[in-house]
């Protein structure tokens, strides 16, 4: 990228960035420089990658590629979160700090699962790289809000080819309602790269989503062990029998194909694969479908809660 006129070599953003680093993480940094600057390069590098392991690789040799597969959901993974939750990060008046402990129960991966944000009101919204990896993207392209400092403003000097601009909370409050309204899927991203912790909420639908894809093709895969790249809000779709008129409408929506229908009988959720998004709630014409927290689907990223 060109150099702007009267603009210094190296960026407070890029030594804030630095920081989080260090000297002794300097391969870290570079990863995550280039990652955050130029993300639709990277997702137009690492969604093809897996299409071919997935599709050429042998059945009976997926164990044996599983330490390669593993590399991104270890790495680079998103905890799902409710429409109301994702208001409580993007409306946050002060910075935080969740103990390592409380984190590894949210979000539970053994990398990457620290939640801290700096400066919760510097927010970015720029293009979706996932969007722009697809031929035919849905609309509109500005749905990926990155969060804190000093992702933020890094975000803003250094993507450009993602037109970032910044917005305020109130704003960025006002999108979130919008995307929820299109029926889509609300990701906290969590990346060893970025520090290994939260750095963005990713506003995506099912047809053009990354992290929809790779937990999708990772369900698929004849693993002893599965990999997960997407880790559940902690809130499970229940079905009301009696008010549920068998529509379908939910069944459409799902963004993990969690929704079933079974004859003229209601609509059926497949607990293990329900990322309990709280999509099918809103689309449910019927109001037929509610969230309920459930333990084996982990512990929900509240920070009004998390924080007392």
């Amino acid at each position: 990228m060109e150099r702007k006129a009267g603009r210094p070599f190296i960026l407070d953003s890029t030594k804030a960035f630095f920081g989080l680093h260090g000297w002794r993480n300097v391969g870290s940094f570079l990863h995550g420089y280039y990652y955050l600057a130029h993300l639709d390069q990277y997702v137009k590098l690492i969604l093809p990658l897996l299409r071919v392991l997935t599709k050429w690789v042998p059945a009976s040799k997926m164990d044996f590629i599983r330490p390669l597969l593993a590399y991104v959901p270890d790495r680079y993974h998103a905890k799902v979160v409710t429409l109301e939750d994702a208001r409580k990060i993007v409306a946050i008046q002060k910075d935080v700090e969740v103990d390592e402990k409380t984190s590894a129960r949210v979000v539970p991966y053994e990398i990457a699962n620290r939640m801290v944000i700096r400066s919760p009101d510097s927010i970015v919204i720029m293009d979706c790289a996932c969007r722009l990896e697809k031929k035919n993207p849905c609309s509109p392209l500005s749905t990926c809000m990155i969060i804190g400092e000093p992702y933020a403003t890094f975000a803003l000097e250094h993507a450009d080819s993602l037109h970032p601009r910044r917005v305020t909370q109130q704003e960025a409050l006002r999108l979130l309602e919008v995307f929820h309204k299109k029926g889509w899927l609300h990701n906290a991203f969590f990346k060893d790269a970025m520090g290994g912790q939260f750095y963005a909420i990713c506003n995506c639908c099912k047809c053009c989503c990354a992290g929809v894809e790779i937990e999708r093709t990772l369900r698929s895969l004849p693993l002893k062990s599965p990999l997960k790249v997407q880790a559940p809000s902690g809130y499970l779709a229940v079905v009301d029998a009696e008010k549920c008129e068998s529509c379908g409408a939910c069944v459409a929506r799902c963004p993990m194909a969690a929704i079933s229908l079974d004859g003229d009988g209601p609509a059926v959720v497949r607990k293990e694969h329900c990322m309990g998004c709280g999509v099918c709630p809103d689309i449910c014409p019927k109001d037929a479908i509610t969230l309920q927290r459930d333990p084996e689907r982990g512990v929900p990223l509240d920070l009004h809660e998390l924080m007392q």
